[in-house]
């Protein structure tokens, strides 16, 4: 309730928030994991954190932007993994989405353009995507195929909004 209270404040002192829902996007946060270089052929990128949150709130986005174009292929391709790892340790690993690139045209990604990978959910509970105080974002690539598939230069988003 005290969420509600305060978007309707904030939506009342805000002009351009026209909704509840502009409210809401002024109050969400995210966190970045940027692949710098391209991650070559049969190489892997173990579990790596890339944000821990530091309130109770829900994952409502999720999206991958690459910097370069990949054609799937259904032999050798790559997955990214993005987890949940609870706070409490040992830091429980809860799978929220994974996307592989191994159909072609359906997974293939366009250079510079957004993939929602909230769309590759992994049959998760909605309590999944909520996040406690502490809990982190991990991204993992795995590799499959003999010679694999490169994962390029990209930014991972993840989004969130507060919860009470």
């Amino acid at each position: 309730m005290a969420e509600h209270n305060f978007l309707s404040n904030l939506r009342a002192i805000t002009p351009k928030a026209a909704t509840e829902m502009d409210a809401a996007d002024a109050v969400r946060f995210e966190y970045e994991w940027i692949n710098a270089a391209a991650i070559a052929g049969t190489t892997a990128l173990a579990e790596t954190a890339f944000g821990r949150v530091k309130r109770k709130c829900r994952l409502v986005g999720l999206d991958l932007h690459p910097s370069a174009a990949v054609t799937a292929n259904a032999s050798d391709y790559f997955t990214i993994v993005v987890r949940k790892r609870t706070a409490a340790l040992p830091g429980t690993q809860v799978a929220i989405a994974s996307f592989a690139t191994d159909t072609v045209t359906t997974d293939d990604l366009v250079a510079f353009a957004r993939k929602d990978l909230m769309a590759f959910l992994n049959n998760v509970a909605s309590a999944d995507l909520d996040f406690a105080d502490g809990d982190a974002m991990t991204v993992q690539i795995t590799k499959t195929g003999g010679s694999g598939l490169a994962f390029p230069i990209a930014k991972l988003t993840a989004e969130f909004e507060p919860r009470d």
